[in-house]
């Protein structure tokens, strides 16, 4: 394919990559470890990695998919990182298969999806647990509203083959933003989850959440409550995953706050450390606060909470701030609601150890 044969490759060194190589441990053996990717422009692609003694050089694979290559030749050979991979034509995702001189073959791509109308559109793929795994990639994503869908983003979408979406806004909510999907999924599962079950969210509402938000201490700082009161709603989605309806999406409004407790149920049931699972929530202040996106963000929250007008920066910042303590303090409720998270799994999410166990099976690789 022309876009296999065209490319370039730009090394870039700084001292992050020793403090990276330092960071990686003999116990891992030896190859690549906890690959990176991101955008960095149209086809332009920025990849890191750490190394063992003896992995270097890496080729280079790029394909339309996470579990095979498109083509046996590699597009370039990695011999120092951070490093950036030209992969120009190419209007769909591409998912990079790094290939050690020793050691197994890692997959990455880029966790957020470019997508023009949903900013928080993430693969929770990538991630490696405490035991050694990876979570694959391509198989799990997490977003909020997809009310403001693009063609060109439903295009995208297309290409991913998601065949279940699930939408844990009440019915209100959903009435009031309707998904835009016009991609191929095959089935849109409601689960709502949250205290505004039949209607939607009303400006009064946002003042009461602010004004919870602003009397929060460091040491009174309030855990959510849908990981304890609707843990069987999450876990019908997780049933779902255990039966096979994969590539999966969930998502509510900002995709923050009840898709980041379902992000964090089942990266934690995957085993992945939780400063990792802390790490992910966070995400959301890059791609809902940044400067670009900010805007956007005031506009969906007016939409949200049907309000008159946009919302000040102020309140925009106070509600859409993800806050390490805030997941922090949830994961800790759990433990200390039901004795472990694994006790979590199975009385409150009613997750069967069979079931478990398949989820690790299919979204887990060595």
């Amino acid at each position: 394919m022309r876009w296999e044969r065209r490319f370039a490759m730009v090394p870039l060194l700084a001292a992050g990559s020793v403090l990276a190589l330092l960071a990686f441990s003999s116990a891992a053996g030896t190859g690549i470890e906890n690959p990176t990717c991101e955008l960095a422009g149209p086809g332009l692609y920025h990849i890191d990695f750490q190394s063992s003694p003896g992995a270097m050089p890496v080729e280079v694979s790029a394909s339309s998919r996470p579990d095979r290559v498109d083509s046996p030749k590699a597009i370039i050979t990695v011999r120092s990182v951070p490093a950036q991979v030209y992969v120009p034509d190419r209007s769909g995702r591409v998912y990079f298969h790094l290939k050690p001189a020793t050691g197994a073959t890692r997959v990455v791509s880029i966790r957020r999806l470019p997508l023009e109308g949903a900013r928080n559109f993430r693969d929770l793929g990538g991630y490696r647990t405490s035991e050694g795994g990876y979570v694959r990639w391509g198989l799990v994503y997490r977003s909020g509203h997809l009310v403001n869908l693009t063609a060109r983003d439903s295009e995208y979408l297309s290409n991913l083959g998601i065949r279940l979406v699930c939408d844990v806004r009440s019915d209100g909510e959903r009435a009031r933003a309707p998904d835009r999907w016009k991609g191929n999924a095959r089935e849109f599962f409601s689960v709502p989850i949250g205290s505004n079950l039949i209607t939607s969210p009303t400006a009064d509402d946002l003042k009461r959440r602010v004004a919870a938000v602003n009397a929060e201490t460091r040491e009174s700082v309030r855990a959510y409550n849908y990981a304890i009161e609707y843990a069987g709603q999450y876990g019908k989605i997780l049933q779902r995953i255990a039966a096979g309806d994969l590539p999966v999406v969930e998502h509510c409004t900002a995709g923050k706050d009840r898709t980041g407790v379902f992000s964090a149920i089942l990266l934690t049931a995957l085993g992945v450390p939780r400063d990792t699972v802390v790490q992910d929530y966070l995400l959301s202040n890059q791609f809902l606060l940044a400067p670009d996106a900010i805007d956007g963000t005031a506009a969906d929250l007016r939409l949200a909470f049907g309000l008159a007008e946009t919302p000040d920066l102020a309140t925009v910042k106070t509600i859409m701030t993800s806050r390490p303590e805030t997941l922090a303090a949830t994961l800790d409720k759990i433990d200390e609601t039901y004795g472990s998270f694994s006790n979590y799994l199975r009385d409150a999410v009613k997750l069967s150890d069979s079931d478990l166990a398949t989820i690790r099976q299919r979204l887990l690789e060595p």
